[in-house]
């Protein structure tokens, strides 16, 4: 039958394992909690130690470190997975649980039944508290992920509940404590197996954040951060069916620098690439948070407006071209006045089109933009673009 010493063995062995997982997983990226994760599998392992000393069943100074070093691995948990949700735990936060678990600890010393009653409830809560942190973790975080957080914390609580009220109200709460029975093998279980699963839920989390980044960076342009063309045009595909279902307006601009090349022989291919930078800047400043910008290919941009008619199209285009007219490009100290042509194409009220022939007419415009002198915008068949 499993005891508690059993498992506190268990237990560090498992510390030590997840600790050396997490440290080759992480691969020395110490961020989102990666490092107030590892203070905590640490204070867990030195609270077992000083637990499982033969000196601290008569040392009741051990027994009050033992006590708060478990208290401190949980606000670092806790700490852990605020820091991964982009928030912070308040260092005072950390002294408050370790204060208001350890001094009520030694002042019980004379009530052992008190004392353990004190604890499990104490501990127990702060694991509900950290599993309601585990509630607020939001996308890229699967349901699942989450779901296995909450739960190694909620049922970690309900142990150091049961845990508790088992054995304070014992005729002799120590030994109903320490002594092995059918309720401290389940109870035993459950808590190993809680432990577990809430460092595996935080490795998850981290998997499952690097996938999304990595994802992520692999749908971007890496010099200006805008969509490239593939994931452009697989997010106007889609954008492109809801607009057909709901009988929505859609509109594409594209965005050409005019002599771009020019800008390259004279000031070299640095100072474009920057030039590019700065652009997708003044662009992206000009667009609502669900418009798609992307870098179309070389000095080509295009920008996909959902639920935006031909004209408000033609308004957006023309905000975008005095923006990057209104102020020359200072690099370096030099100089660089740039201009843009645009083009200006709607979906057509006229049965279903692909987004291919919406951009293509696009493209057309843009074309008789620098033909008619540049720094312009033209638009085609906004007569029959659907209607706002």
């Amino acid at each position: 039958m499993l005891d508690l010493p059993t498992l506190l063995l268990a237990l560090v062995a498992t510390d030590l394992v997840l600790g050396a997982t997490l440290a080759i997983g992480s691969r020395g990226r110490f961020r989102d909690g990666v490092p107030y994760w590892f203070g905590a599998l640490g204070a867990r392992v030195a609270s077992i130690v000083f637990l499982g000393l033969p000196a601290s069943a008569g040392d009741p100074a051990l027994a009050i470190v033992a006590v708060t070093l478990l208290a401190l691995s949980y606000t670092l948990q806790a700490a852990a997975l605020l820091q991964f949700g982009s928030r912070r735990l308040p260092a005072w936060v950390h002294t408050a649980v370790l204060a208001g678990v350890g001094v009520p600890f030694a002042l019980l010393a004379g009530d052992t039944g008190s004392r353990i009653l004190f604890t499990g409830l104490a501990l127990g809560t702060v694991m509900l508290v950290i599993a309601g942190i585990a509630t607020q973790l939001q996308a890229p975080i699967s349901r699942a992920t989450r779901a296995l957080a909450v739960g190694a914390y909620v049922a970690g609580a309900v142990v150091f509940y049961v845990r508790a009220v088992g054995s304070a109200w014992a005729a002799d709460p120590l030994k109903a404590f320490l002594e092995p029975s059918a309720l401290q093998a389940i109870t035993l279980m459950l808590a190993y197996m809680a432990t577990l699963a809430a460092s595996c839920a935080f490795m998850l989390l981290l998997k499952e954040r690097g996938d999304a980044s990595s994802e992520r960076l692999a749908s971007l342009d890496s010099l200006t951060g805008a969509y490239n063309r593939r994931s452009f045009l697989e997010n106007a595909e889609r954008t492109l069916a809801l607009a057909l279902r709901a009988n929505q307006p859609l509109s594409v601009i594209m965005v050409d620098i005019d002599h771009f090349r020019r800008i390259n022989e004279h000031h070299g291919q640095r100072i474009g690439d920057e030039v590019l930078r700065r652009l997708a800047d003044v662009v992206r400043s000009q667009l609502r948070k669900e418009d798609l910008l992307s870098r179309f290919g070389g000095e080509e941009f295009c920008v996909l407006l959902p639920q935006v008619p031909g004209p408000g199209a033609v308004i957006v285009a023309g905000r975008i071209r005095k923006a990057v007219c209104a102020e020359p490009i200072r690099i370096d100290g030099r100089e660089i006045e740039v201009t843009v042509s645009a083009g200006v194409a709607a979906r057509l009220d006229e049965g279903p089109e692909s987004i291919d022939a919406i951009l293509g007419r696009a493209d057309q415009a843009m074309s008789l933009a620098k033909n008619r002198g540049r720094n312009r915008v033209v638009a085609l068949s906004l007569g029959r673009s659907v209607a706002a």
